[in-house]
């Protein structure tokens, strides 16, 4: 197994009054351009910070933890507020953003003006979570996976390398964003009554394992290290796992022992 994290960020979290310009962000959220695709690389966001706070406190504004907008260079990449569980983009595909050396991403707090219709987003001093600068490549793909313990945030950026299975099998792997950092989590499958992926460690993802496409739907179980009781049923409620040929999943693990309607649990990501 590789260890996931090819670049942690720590970020700089940004409270302070003035810790990003609020004028250039809004300036940005009028004069986007359009991103060339042959110069741009491709990024997938996934919310797995599990705190109930930093929030926006007042309606019409109200959250429960940070929902989000990511932007890259001062431009705004997501569309809707992206919260807890939340993807940008939301479907299989990833989005552009511009390659380079030295981009910088800020995440915001998604605060809204409403009393301008289409609603645009109005950022205020200290709504900045995290400004951090990282390469892309142009070309290549990314998931940019936000959490950590409770409660900081922090974003770490895993090159994905999507190379097709062959037809007749899917791959998969495990990225455990749990935010209890002592349990390592290893993926059962039901229908081949055996662990297929084992002991990923917190904030890591476990290199991509290949599996013939079954006839029946499987249903999937995380499980802590050692043992045999199921941690979560990836999928929760609709469980029920019936991969297609020549895609790729990742069970994303998150939650946190003890916070109220987050705690752990597992869902599929399909990546291609």
């Amino acid at each position: 197994m590789k260890r996931s994290l090819h670049i942690l960020i720590f970020g700089i979290c940004l409270f302070a009054a003035g810790a990003c310009s609020t004028n250039n962000l809004l300036d940005e959220n009028r004069k986007w351009e359009y991103l060339d695709s042959s110069n741009a690389a491709y990024i997938k966001l996934i919310h797995n910070f599990a705190g109930n706070t930093p929030q926006l406190p007042t309606a019409p504004n109200l959250t429960t933890g940070p929902q989000i907008f990511l932007y890259a260079n001062g431009q705004k990449l997501t569309g809707n507020a992206v919260g807890y569980t939340g993807l940008f983009p939301a479907t299989t595909v990833y989005a552009l953003a511009p390659a380079g050396n030295s981009v910088r991403f800020d995440i915001v707090m998604a605060r809204m003006n409403l009393a301008v219709v289409p609603n645009v987003p109005a950022p205020v001093a200290g709504d900045t979570l995290l400004t951090f600068t990282q390469s892309l490549q142009a070309g290549k793909y990314y998931s940019f996976i936000m959490g950590d313990s409770v409660p900081n945030i922090r974003v770490t950026v895993n090159e994905d390398q999507l190379n097709a299975p062959a037809a007749g099998k899917y791959k998969i792997r495990v990225a455990n964003w749990v935010m209890n950092p002592g349990d390592t989590l290893s993926l059962y499958s039901r229908l081949q009554k055996t662990e297929i992926i084992q002991n990923v460690a917190h904030k890591n993802i476990s290199d991509w394992v290949e599996v013939s496409v079954p006839v029946i739907s499987d249903t999937l179980e995380l499980r802590k290290k050692g043992t045999t009781t199921i941690y979560a049923t990836v999928n929760g409620s609709t469980p029920s796992f019936l991969p297609t040929s020549t895609r790729m999943y990742t069970v994303m693990a998150r939650g946190k022992t003890g916070v109220t309607s987050k705690g752990p649990s597992a869902t599929t990501i399909t990546n291609r």
